[in-house]
């Protein structure tokens, strides 16, 4: 009996151990006509950065150092000779997060600093490609701010304050309006905020293809169209961001 204890123990101690990790690292191969000494720079500074390890492969690993653009390909750096290295990952592999953490850390301004860093006979070899811009989707307001105005008085102040005059309406934990408003992805929020919780819990929206049983709703229900959906955007639209003074941080 005491040895399966025993034995219970120690499997426990390795599922523990072992739990959430990869059982084998991703292979990581580099094309011929790559400098091999860069790449060689790079992975140790990725690693003490992140812990993620790769095992260094001749050809045809996990993930390729390549000289040829492919669909599932990132261009990373420029030789001086104008070959352009690019980091290529199967598309099974596109959201794994170890490549993930890779290729983003090589876009980030470390990594593209550790590549300018390496030299050889005294000379860079390689600088970092230019990320691409963002493109900023255009907001599109099909709303009547007005009525936006009235229907979020009538049930968002609940739990936000709407109206900055009024300053005893909503509750201190729920953000304000015009604080939301200074969000980068306001838009999407306001226009989508129907879906998450809190507010699935207690607000059906016709039009939005999500059925809900409304006998299930605790509390008072709200019962919105998709229209008045587009006016509660239109009227946020209109709110001239709170201004913090600093960075807003929250949580997504």
């Amino acid at each position: 009996m005491i040895k399966t204890i025993k034995c219970l123990v120690v499997v426990g101690l390795l599922l523990a151990t072992t739990h959430g990790t990869r059982a084998h690292a991703l292979s990581l191969s580099v094309h011929p006509d790559l400098p091999e000494g860069l790449i060689s720079y790079l992975l140790p500074r990725f690693t003490l950065k992140t812990q993620v390890r790769f095992t260094r492969l001749p050809k045809d690993g996990d993930l390729q150092f390549i000289v040829r653009d492919t669909e599932q390909s990132v261009a990373i750096f420029d030789l001086a000779d104008g070959t352009r290295g690019y980091l290529r990952a199967a598309s099974w592999l596109q959201d794994d997060p170890d490549y993930v953490k890779f290729k983003d850390w090589l876009l980030s301004d470390a990594g593209r600093a550790t590549i300018l860093d390496y030299q050889e006979a005294g000379q860079a070899v390689a600088t970092p490609v230019d990320p691409e811009p963002e493109v900023e989707m255009p907001v599109v307001i099909v709303g009547d701010a007005a009525v936006g105005e009235a229907l979020s008085l009538e049930h968002c102040s609940r739990c936000h304050k709407v109206d900055r005059a009024n300053k005893y309406s909503g509750m201190d934990s729920s953000p304000s309006f015009h604080a939301m408003r200074g969000f980068d992805d306001w838009f999407v929020r306001f226009s989508s905020f129907y879906t998450v919780s809190p507010h699935k819990a207690l607000i059906s929206v016709q039009g939005s293809g999500i059925s809900k049983d409304r006998d299930l709703i605790p509390i008072a229900p709200i019962d919105l169209t998709i229209e008045q959906v587009n006016d509660i955007v239109a009227f946020v639209h209109s709110l001239e961001p709170l201004d913090l003074g600093r960075p807003i941080q929250y949580n997504p």
